[in-house]
């Protein structure tokens, strides 16, 4: 787990023949929670990660992210899979611990609960790109600072250094199956054992909390922006009066999705997988089609070449094309890497007998 960008896919792609999808266009790839089988280096050792999204994405609610998150985990729960641990990533060369990053790490907390911190490795990264020095100092203020990792290291957190490489990533893993426990994480035994439904648990009160905030202020917006447009209608400045009526209809959507969301979030364990499983397929579906419109153009410009001279320009077409194709196809198949419904029974058997087995 971790905010856009921290490194949770390249460090998937360590130990899985498998695509991720790692690079620039990294935001467009981990949108739903994905398996990914993966194996010890120079070992006959399996083990699965999942790689998550995380709570910043401006295209998103957080509610639709914390839908995504909770649904596998009651899902997989209720199916009698428990996880040995939960490695959260953290940028080391990010100068200020952000909003953004406080949001991510409290929601994190709350869907694990504090009992079960043991369990969690925070790993910083991105160790290239820092000043050894720098470094070190940073990662001594998140150790230490409360309000950072400070009550999770007191909990039991461990703080790892991951380089990238192969050897520091394997040895978080090995940390992690060694220590042979199996938590129940707390929105687990909030939704399953306690028959909660999402707006009743402690990560469903804060996503809450937070958006109630954001929603007032977006609300506060809308009425300045109505007044900003009032005043550029009577000096006739249409130019500006559309940019603020752009402005106020996207805070206006904004407003009416987190609507929507606030009354998905009323849903147990069973309802919200369903209710998620429905748009993930949706999703799935949408993405397909824009892949196969991709590859009818990538076609037609490969039609249109050989009937014509091949110019500079018909090249950088093609080729953006291909880019834009390998990037779909890769999303595509990261997409189907949470594709539940077809291979739930066999999914559950296997991982099952793999934890068993541990």
């Amino acid at each position: 787990m971790g905010m856009t960008g921290v490194g949770k896919s390249s460090f998937i792609q360590l130990f899985t023949p498998d695509p991720v999808g790692i690079g620039d266009d990294l935001e467009s790839y981990t949108t739903q929670v994905a398996i990914y089988p993966c194996k010890m280096p120079y070992s006959d050792e399996n083990f699965y990660l999942v790689d998550t999204p995380g709570f910043d994405d401006s295209n998103r609610p957080d509610q639709e992210i914390l839908r995504e998150l909770s649904s596998w985990l009651t899902q997989t729960y209720s199916n009698d899979i428990k996880l040995s641990g939960i490695i959260y990533l953290h940028r080391i060369m990010d100068v200020r611990f952000s909003g953004a990053a406080r949001r991510n790490l409290t929601m994190f907390k709350k869907l694990c609960g504090d009992g079960n911190l043991a369990s969690v490795i925070l790993a910083t990264t991105f160790w290239n790109k820092v000043d050894k020095d720098m470094g070190e100092s940073r990662e001594s203020q998140l150790k230490t600072i409360d309000t950072f990792w400070g009550t999770m290291v007191t909990r039991g957190s461990q703080v790892f250094r991951h380089d990238s490489a192969e050897t520091s990533g394997a040895a978080i893993i090995k940390y992690l199956l060694d220590r042979g426990d199996k938590p129940v994480y707390q929105i687990q035994d909030e939704m399953v054992n306690n028959k909660k439904t999402l707006d009743e648990t402690a990560a469903g009160s804060e996503v809450q909390t937070e958006m109630d905030k954001l929603r007032r202020k977006y609300e506060q917006q809308i009425q300045d922006l109505r007044q900003d447009m009032d005043e550029s209608l009577r000096k006739r400045d249409e130019h500006t009066r559309k940019e603020l009526e752009k402005e106020k209809k996207e805070r206006e959507e904004f407003i009416k999705r987190e609507l929507e969301e606030r009354k998905k979030m009323q849903a147990t364990a069973d309802a919200l997988w369903k209710q998620r499983e429905a748009e993930r397929e949706k999703e799935r579906q949408k993405h397909f089609q824009r892949l196969e419109t991709l590859q009818e153009q990538y076609l037609e410009k490969e039609r249109q070449v050989n009937e014509s001279i091949v110019t500079a320009k018909h090249q950088k077409e093609m080729a953006e094309l291909r880019r834009q194709i390998e990037i779909a196809q890769v999303k595509n198949d990261t997409l189907e890497k949470s594709k539940f419904s077809v291979r739930t029974r066999l999914f559950v058997k296997e991982v099952f007998d793999f934890f068993r087995d541990l």
